[in-house]
């Protein structure tokens, strides 16, 4: 049998294979299902252990991880239910995709493709598909009494908070960004702006190895948030590596903190 006789399978969608793990490896207390359009996305549900409840966390995962990743998400989706915080976790779905013909041929493939790899049509409908993944999960925290803050992760975070920026029907009381950037230097520049005008409360984590284009873009969040008296605007840098569960608990510790710091 040669190569062209062999029935060529498309791969499978990494998301769809993420929520049969889901499903499969969890409990079924903690799976819930969201429409968002016409859509069902897969969220993963914690209630809280305190001795009284604060509100919703939403915590949503960057385009290449799941709704239970070990970079944080999983581990903060359980310490907050401690704080008083009742957790759904979803996943941004699979990234838009890579315009090939943009690439150059020495492309350095460790690296993540720049926004300009992808086309525009392509990212505009993930843009359009993750804001209705969160407008579903705020109608869904809307359920339960209390505060509704914001977790978000990677790119896909960078997406949703231009989207927050432009409307004001879902507001949050609290915004965490973890690593939040865009791999192009003109939308980083607009990010950094849109997160330090903002009116909530604002806390910036990221991880001082995690690249060199979101390290080149937390000094100057300072200093536009000192500039813009964005007062209620924080920063905070960890170190070692992201999957790290001392670094963990130290990212739950800091989110607790600023929280506190707000009164949440």
């Amino acid at each position: 049998m040669n190569a062209k006789e062999v029935e060529w399978l498309a791969p499978i969608n990494k998301e769809l294979q993420g929520n049969q793990d889901i499903s499969h490896y969890y409990d079924k207390s903690e799976v819930v299902n969201v429409m968002a359009g016409e859509n069902e996305i897969t969220a993963l549900f914690r209630d809280h252990t305190a001795e009284f409840d604060k509100g919703v966390a939403i915590l949503i995962a960057d385009w290449h991880l799941t709704q239970a990743n070990d970079r944080g998400i999983d581990f903060l989706r359980k310490s907050l239910n401690d704080y008083g915080w009742i957790t759904y976790s979803i996943s941004a779905g699979s990234s838009p995709r890579i315009n090939n013909e943009e690439l150059p041929e020495n492309d350095n493939l460790s690296l993540a493709p720049s926004l300009s790899h992808y086309t525009k049509p392509d990212f505009d409908a993930y843009a359009l598909s993750l804001t209705s993944r969160f407008k579903a999960m705020y109608q869904q925290a809307l359920t339960h009494p209390g505060f509704v803050i914001v977790i978000t992760q990677g790119q896909s975070g960078a997406i949703l908070n231009s989207y927050l920026n432009q409307q004001s029907s879902e507001p949050v009381d609290a915004l965490v960004l973890l690593n939040n950037f865009y791999n192009e230097p003109q939308k980083n520049k607009a990010l950094n702006q849109t997160i330090t005008t903002t009116t909530w409360p604002t806390l910036d984590i990221f991880y001082q190895s995690h690249n060199h284009w979101l390290s080149q873009q937390m000094e100057l969040r300072k200093k536009l948030a000192r500039r813009n008296h964005k007062l209620n605007y924080r920063q905070r840098t960890l170190f070692g590596s992201q999957s790290s569960e001392q670094q963990h608990q130290r990212l739950s510790k800091e989110i607790y903190g600023f929280l506190t710091w707000l009164g949440l």
